[in-house]
């Protein structure tokens, strides 16, 4: 075998095993949370889509089944992935619902297909997917050749449709993302380790990776045919599919520690978190009023909210709890979440996460200029979790750096 082939094989063995194990411990975690069952069956769709470079080799006997089944499991990877990213966002348990089945009518269409052709008689099958010769259809009856191509085109719509297929829940997935980062705001004080910014950076990988396969593409075309194509495609797939393994077995539903509180009133906490996939992100302040249009929280009653956030803040410098979250505040202070957020939405014209942090900057401004703390050390101890979000909340409250406000000070 060619070295060229021997490496190509390598590449695409550790791909489908890095796949089918990775699935394999999804699968065992989705007893417990259903979000890992879809990314399960994403990894399950690569795999049967890539796999036919092993079987070759392999397992022969094998290849012409798998390759029926390609276009099913080609449709499944984009929808399960968005479900997978649903789950994450989601703020509840989340679990399929029948809504969600309109999310599978492509790949069902494609299962359609494939179970056709598995009943079409062995040699047509054979000739059609295995030699790519379509000769054969002329010893065919009139009737079942035209049924044969009407198949095929339909096949061939389906793979074009995958394209836009996943143009679509690419978008939907950016916008996801999106509102759920803002929805964070709206619950927790510190949103670094839940904003899934792993997959921000996957989003742009796999836009590098199809303009490198277009520009290969065009090479290869017009210009000089490239015998490494198929071994960095391969690589680079290995790379993909190991970064989205890595982070899909550590990253948990963001709004995940909510879901046992007892002191969350879902029914209310629904309207801050990501409950609608279709919802869109608008302006704070229309936002607002929609929200919370049916409340029956009056202007005393949000001034005596006030008050009592700003003691919790002020007094018992509860801003210094690095794990702050708007359920804790509720429990702490004897009220509903709904009722303080829309108390620091309407009432104080902030969020949840600008108030908490604007509280921790205050202290730290007051470090800086009275102790000889490094700014590690101040960051840490006014309740931030890491450096870089200390540095991105205070150049946001005060439109300077540590170092420069120290300086200015002085």
């Amino acid at each position: 075998m060619p070295a060229t082939d021997l490496n190509l094989l390598a590449i695409n063995i550790a791909t489908l095993s890095v796949l089918f194990f990775s699935a394999n411990l999804l699968v065992v975690r989705a007893d417990k949370n259903h979000t890992y069952f879809p990314l399960a069956l994403s990894f399950i769709g690569i795999a049967i889509v890539i796999c036919q470079t092993s079987l070759k080799t392999l397992a022969p006997a094998l290849q012409l089944s798998t390759l029926t089944l390609a276009l099913p499991a080609l449709l499944l990877i984009a929808p399960c992935f968005w479900l997978y990213v649903k789950g994450l966002t989601h703020n509840a348990p989340w679990r399929f619902e029948k809504a969600d089945a309109r999310h599978l009518v492509l790949p069902g269409l494609g299962l359609l297909i494939s179970l056709i052709t598995f009943l079409l008689p062995a040699e047509i099958h054979y000739n059609l997917l295995g030699k790519g010769d379509m000769a054969i259809l002329e010893q065919t009856p009139v009737l079942f050749r035209n049924f044969i191509y009407g198949l095929l085109i339909t096949t061939f719509v389906l793979v074009l449709g995958w394209i836009a297929q996943s143009a679509f829940y690419l978008i939907k997935i950016i916008k996801r993302l999106q509102h759920y980062r803002n929805q964070l705001k709206q619950v927790f004080a510190s949103t670094e380790t839940k904003e899934i910014r792993w997959l921000s950076g996957l989003l742009l990988f796999v836009g590098v990776a199809w303009a490198f396969a277009a520009i290969n593409l065009l090479l290869d075309n017009l210009f000089i045919a490239s015998e490494f194509t198929q071994d960095i495609f391969q690589f680079v797939l290995l790379i993909k599919v190991c970064f989205v393994a890595t982070w899909g077995l550590r990253q948990k539903p963001g709004f995940e520690e909510l879901f046992s509180t007892e002191s969350v009133d879902f029914e209310h906490q629904a309207s801050l978190a990501v409950d609608n996939e279709n919802s869109q992100v608008k302006q704070s302040e229309n936002v607002s009023s929609e929200k919370y249009k049916r409340s029956a929280l009056t202007a005393k009653m949000a001034e005596s909210i006030a008050q009592k956030i700003e003691n919790a803040m002020t007094s018992e410098q509860l801003y210094l709890d690095a794990n702050l979250s708007l359920p804790k505040l509720a429990k702490h202070i004897h009220t509903s979440p709904n009722y303080i957020s829309q108390t620091l939405n309407e009432t104080l014209a902030t969020h949840f996460f600008d108030y908490v942090n604007h509280k921790r900057i205050v202290a730290a401004q007051k470090l800086l200029l009275e102790s000889e703390l490094t700014v590690l050390d101040i960051a840490m101890q006014v309740g931030f979790n890491s450096k870089s979000a200390f540095y991105s909340a205070f150049k946001k409250h005060t439109q300077l750096t540590p170092s420069q406000f120290k300086q200015q000070s002085k």
